[in-house]
């Protein structure tokens, strides 16, 4: 493969994976699958699911994963497991054009106290602790102000740390 690229996009949550896909399923899970008993552990099945571009918080993917038994998921139960839990993903431009809207000016920053205010209390708003967990991401300004569209870059490339393997 020239172009070598991890991300599995399906067109709905549910629906089937093309050969391609599964291919690249089977080379990766077997990659995982670093005691060859043929099943991934509970953390692998988050690792992979993650390394095909989903980009579940951790609570979010201590809550997909409870349903996996203890001993693991084999290939076909892997590849249920990515279709039902998938998500479609928000793209960077859709997230800019959110954060837009509230840039008055068209500065290309938001301010970090409105933003917060906003998260917390429009729409269905979002716990402060989480909202801190975002904030963390982005560099804030001498203004007090951070660039949306570098927030809507790192949301939607998801999480850069690596996780251990036991």
């Amino acid at each position: 493969m020239s172009n070598f690229k991890l991300e599995i996009k399906l067109e709905s949550p549910g629906a089937p994976l093309s050969q391609e896909q599964r291919e690249v399923v089977e080379d990766n899970f077997k990659l995982l699958d670093r005691d060859k008993d043929g099943k991934l552990s509970i953390k692998e099945v988050g690792i992979l699911f993650r390394a095909f571009g989903q980009n579940p918080t951790d609570e979010e993917l201590a809550e997909l994963l409870k349903p996996v038994p203890a001993a693991g998921l084999d290939v076909e139960g892997f590849c249920d497991f990515f279709r039902k839990s998938y998500k479609v993903p928000t793209s960077e431009e859709a997230l800019v054009q959110a954060f837009q809207v509230f840039d008055l000016e068209g500065t290309g920053v938001i301010s970090v106290e409105k933003f917060k205010e906003m998260l917390c209390s429009l729409g269905e708003p979002m716990p402060p602790d989480e909202v801190d967990k975002i904030m963390a991401e982005v560099e804030v300004d001498f203004a007090g102000q951070f660039s949306y569209k570098s927030l809507a870059k790192k949301l939607c490339d998801g999480p850069v740390r690596i996780p251990d393997l036991p």
